[in-house]
């Protein structure tokens, strides 16, 4: 068996295997290009390491963000290639800072938490301090990008427009908007399922509406606001919000800690907080699901996304400890936490989102339990986490029964929390 120290040691190389000095990609064949949460979470597991380096690591992804503050998903780097889709599709985005090249699309705004827990790991309150209240401002802009661009019919919770942004990419909360059958007007060829098993990863039919919003994105020149009610894919994501929530809250505490004005008003905070539990709280399901703005009613699937309000601080402890029971109830004969229960019809062990269990969304899970001092819960899913990456090694996810790595090897994000879960351990 894996000792700590193994997988620490064995964390620290693969966060320097996938370094390529500004920042890191997520694995070493399958990911290439930079991406946003991926690096928020890549900046935690390096201010272990070498706090430095976690300082380029944001400084890199922040030189992506778009003049409306929005931090994209993808942020390309331009010698390499072999990746689709590539920037073509993407034309004319609106980045700050010229000669940047970025996807259309966001992802889980991760990054100012990621920041602030990143700050804590530096014990010189004045370095700290002057990191953060150097990148507050595009932090703000990044969040603040949401409640502006993304809201709609009055409504605080945010909406994501392409199942890319959920992070989750396959999950069977989006089959409904998969099943209306679009497709792109230009042929495609995935390069994914060159490098990974094709059982492993989202089938050609999600491929085909993937590629038709990203036209539809496109030429509608990157707007939301008002068309959102109208868009082909509106959706408010438990999980996105959560994370969302978390974020704003975050923010709030850099801002205090260097003197700056909030982010976020305790009273729109508030609101966002209750929108969220009257808008994807399911009192059958005894879990928060994903609502369709477009078709005005919750989506009735059940996955990982439905605990996502741990992690936010949108629960208390008691109807934490509630969802997780019902959740882990459903999911017998699983390793922790599959992305999707097996009572779900759409549950596939080895697919992506639709089963396995991944490292970053326990991580979610385990430190939001501890958040909220359910402490002998948290230590038992860090510990359960932990026992994945030390049997099957340091993958994108893991198969949800044998607990087989799967996806892409040596990745990133696996490696970072990891290393986090290890070095600041649930006491």
């Amino acid at each position: 068996m894996t000792t700590d120290a193994d997988l620490i040691t064995a964390a620290q190389d693969v966060l320097r295997t996938n370094d390529l000095g500004g920042y890191t990609k997520p694995s070493p064949r399958l990911y290439p290009h930079q991406w946003n949460w991926d690096s928020a979470f890549a900046a935690i597991g390096w201010a272990h390491v070498d706090w430095a380096r976690a300082v380029r690591e944001v400084d890199s992804l922040l030189a992506g963000q778009w003049i409306n503050g929005m931090l994209p998903a993808i942020r390309y780097n331009p010698d390499t290639a072999d990746y689709f889709p590539g920037p073509e599709w993407w034309p004319n985005v609106p980045v700050r800072r010229s000669g940047e090249i970025t996807n259309g699309i966001a992802q889980p705004l991760v990054l100012p938490t990621a920041v602030y827990l990143a700050g804590l790991l530096q014990p010189v309150e004045g370095v700290r301090h002057e990191w953060w209240a150097r990148i507050f401002d595009p932090l703000r802009d990044a969040l603040l990008y949401f409640p502006r661009h993304r809201t709609v019919g009055g409504s605080p919770l945010v909406a994501i427009i392409h199942p890319w942004e959920s992070g989750l990419d396959n999950s069977p909360r989006w089959d409904f908007a998969v099943r209306k059958g679009y497709r792109p007007s230009r042929p495609y060829r995935r390069r994914d399922t060159t490098v990974v098993h094709a059982a492993e990863r989202p089938v050609d039919a999600d491929y085909d509406f993937y590629m038709y919003l990203v036209e539809q994105i496109a030429a509608s020149g990157y707007e939301g606001g008002a068309r959102l009610a109208e868009a082909p894919f509106a959706v408010y994501d438990a999980l996105f919000n959560a994370i969302w929530y978390l974020a704003a809250v975050d923010l709030n505490r850099i801002a205090h800690a260097v003197g700056k004005a909030a982010a976020l008003s305790e009273t729109d905070l508030h609101a966002f907080h209750d929108a969220y539990h009257a808008t994807l709280w399911n009192e059958g399901a005894g879990l928060f699901r994903d609502y369709d703005v477009t078709g005005q009613a919750q989506i009735p699937v059940d996955t990982v996304a439905g605990l996502g309000a741990i992690w936010g601080g949108l629960v208390d402890a008691g109807q934490a400890a509630s969802i997780l029971a019902q959740y882990q109830s459903r999911s017998a004969g699983c390793r922790m936490v599959p992305s999707t229960p097996p009572t779900e019809p759409a549950f596939d062990p080895a697919r992506y989102w639709r089963g396995p269990a991944w490292v970053n969304t326990n991580w979610f899970l385990a430190r939001g339990l501890e958040a909220l001092g359910l402490r002998t819960e948290a230590r038992g899913l860090a510990d359960a986490t932990l026992d994945l990456v030390r049997s099957a090694g340091i993958y994108e996810y893991y198969h949800a029964y044998t607990g087989a790595g799967l996806g892409g090897s040596e990745f990133t994000w696996t490696a970072a929390l990891g290393l986090d879960l290890l070095r600041r351990p649930i006491t």
